[in-house]
């Protein structure tokens, strides 16, 4: 399951992408996942359409690609309001897997903006943004998106999302399935993946709260008329799992060189007082490995600089900490 999926003409091998993460998927941690393998395509955190237009694409730790990563979709954020076109052209010279809008995103602070999940509701402007990308770019579109706003009475507008998603020539569509209101607490809605499936030609990707091959294997029905799946804060939590779902022989894994070298990755990247922030991040997943795990994450939390940061998370890996059993992940 999941060998493969074609989008607009490219094959992606296997069919397992990583979820778009504020704060993690950057180009340390996507150089750490290469390190491992076993995905078909990795993916940017979330970017904005007009802050893009200013990175430094050679340098940004948002969209700085190596060629270790392999194939990688560049997720963005807009309201319509942006230079698109623009910022189109320059994820171009990218060479991007594909372009994904993001159309889930419940955040307030991006619901503000009319990103995200604000304009998967606004149905006239998201017609709009669709039909003026689509005049510039040719190239491999995909979008990602939850269910709606009301659980009683989602389907008739999901439906008509869906008919626009087709004939704007969209390629993928990964859906969460919860409603914009719901919290990460609340499991997604697994059971409404047949009914998505059913009502489209276009290939439906799968996330939320997938977190191993037994998710998949207990809920054949669920998961069996997706193309793909895409994994987000199990692989936060365990950046090898990616081969254990596309069936390799996992890999021997010493915890503290795996927090370790996306430390010296970040570093690379990120100046240190940027990359304290983005190493306490990953650790509040990374915690999850261990019974005590609660320990790494207020030592490492506390840390005023980088370097006792770092001091901090050896103490803990030298004390042998005790590996929490499985299922002890995050919800």
């Amino acid at each position: 399951m999941f060998e493969s999926i074609t989008l607009n003409g490219r094959t992606i091998a296997p069919a397992l992408f990583l979820a778009p993460m504020a704060g993690i998927t950057n180009s340390a941690f996507r150089r750490l996942l290469s390190d491992y393998g076993g995905y078909g395509a990795l993916t940017t955190e979330m970017l904005s359409a007009s802050a893009f237009l200013h990175e430094n694409t050679a340098q940004s730790a948002f969209s700085r690609r190596r060629d270790c990563e392999g194939p990688v979709i560049y997720q963005l954020r807009t309201s319509g309001e942006e230079d698109l076109e623009a910022a189109f052209a320059k994820l171009e010279g990218q060479h991007p897997a594909a372009i994904d809008l993001n159309l889930g995103c419940p955040a307030p602070e991006i619901q503000k903006l009319a990103s995200g999940a604000a304009l998967f509701r606004d149905f006239q402007r998201l017609e709009q943004v669709l039909k003026r990308i689509r005049t510039f770019y040719r190239g491999t579109l995909t979008v990602k998106c939850r269910l709606g706003d009301d659980p009683e009475r989602w389907r008739e507008p999901f439906l008509e999302r869906l008919r626009l998603f087709e004939d704007s020539d969209v390629h993928a569509i990964t859906v969460h399935p919860r409603f914009s209101g719901e919290k990460l607490k609340r499991r997604a809605r697994w059971q409404e993946f047949p009914w998505i499936a059913s009502r489209t030609k276009i290939p439906i990707i799968g996330n939320g709260d997938i977190r191993s091959l037994r998710n998949i294997e207990d809920n054949p029905d669920y998961f069996s008329p997706l193309a793909g799946l895409m994994l987000g804060r199990i692989v936060a939590q365990k950046p090898w799992i990616f081969p254990e779902f596309a069936g390799y022989a996992p890999p021997e894994i010493n915890h503290a060189e795996v927090w370790e070298r996306l430390y010296h990755y970040t570093l690379e990247d990120l100046p240190p007082e940027r990359a304290i922030g983005r190493m306490k991040e990953f650790t509040a997943y990374f915690s999850k490995n261990f019974f005590f795990g609660h320990e790494l994450f207020r030592k490492c939390q506390s840390a005023r600089n980088i370097s006792e940061m770092r001091e901090s998370a050896m103490r803990f890996f030298e004390s042998k900490p005790v590996l929490a059993k499985a299922g002890h992940e995050f919800h």
